[in-house]
């Protein structure tokens, strides 16, 4: 059990049965009362977002989580393969379980993996990942200020400016999907 002044984004908790992680706290201090805290959550099993309220003194029971470093083989039928780096034993991943996490999983690519005992809660991205643009209108000179959509190598679609083309490298923020600047590379 953790007080929820304790909490903080990326950790797992368990409320009213069902299994959840942390994406974005908000601590409240109003005028008058107590202070609360603000969790936005996911829902490991469904996907399902929510925001719930605690008060600052409530507990909330925590859940052991241990992170997995693990490499991403292929993606087979919908199925994506990881293998750990330490002991190469491999487990498979549906997509329907990595939701929106699917644009950022490059072949090759390491990344934590949370568990808990031996099945995968989630995916943790890097803050900000390098893609090259496969797909976009030619660019546009002397407009500023101003985007249009680009596909990227994995299929996201993004907005980016007027003056970037097909075959360009660039940067992109993993938690809002948005662009971020060229890649320097």
């Amino acid at each position: 059990m953790t007080v929820a002044t304790q909490l903080q984004s990326g950790q797992y908790i368990t409320l009213k049965g069902n299994l959840y992680k942390i994406t974005n706290l908000t601590h409240i201090t109003p005028g008058k009362g107590n202070a609360i805290v603000q969790a936005e959550m996911r829902d490991v099993n469904s996907g399902v977002k929510t925001n719930t309220r605690f008060r600052s003194a409530e507990d909330v029971e925590t859940v052991e989580v241990r992170t997995r470093r693990m490499q991403f083989l292929y993606e087979d039928s919908g199925v994506f393969h990881f293998m750990d780096q330490e002991t190469y034993e491999q487990i498979e991943v549906q997509k329907d379980f990595l939701a929106d996490s699917i644009y950022f999983i490059q072949p090759e690519q390491i990344y934590d993996i949370a568990m808990q005992e031996e099945k995968p809660l989630g995916i943790d991205l890097p803050a900000r990942m390098t893609f090259q643009i496969t797909e976009t209108t030619p660019p546009e000179k002397g407009v500023q200020g101003k985007t249009k959509p680009a596909t990227l190598e994995t299929g996201l679609v993004v907005k980016v400016p007027l003056f970037l083309e097909e075959g360009e490298r660039i940067v992109i923020n993993t938690s809002s999907q948005e662009y971020v600047e060229r890649a320097k590379d």
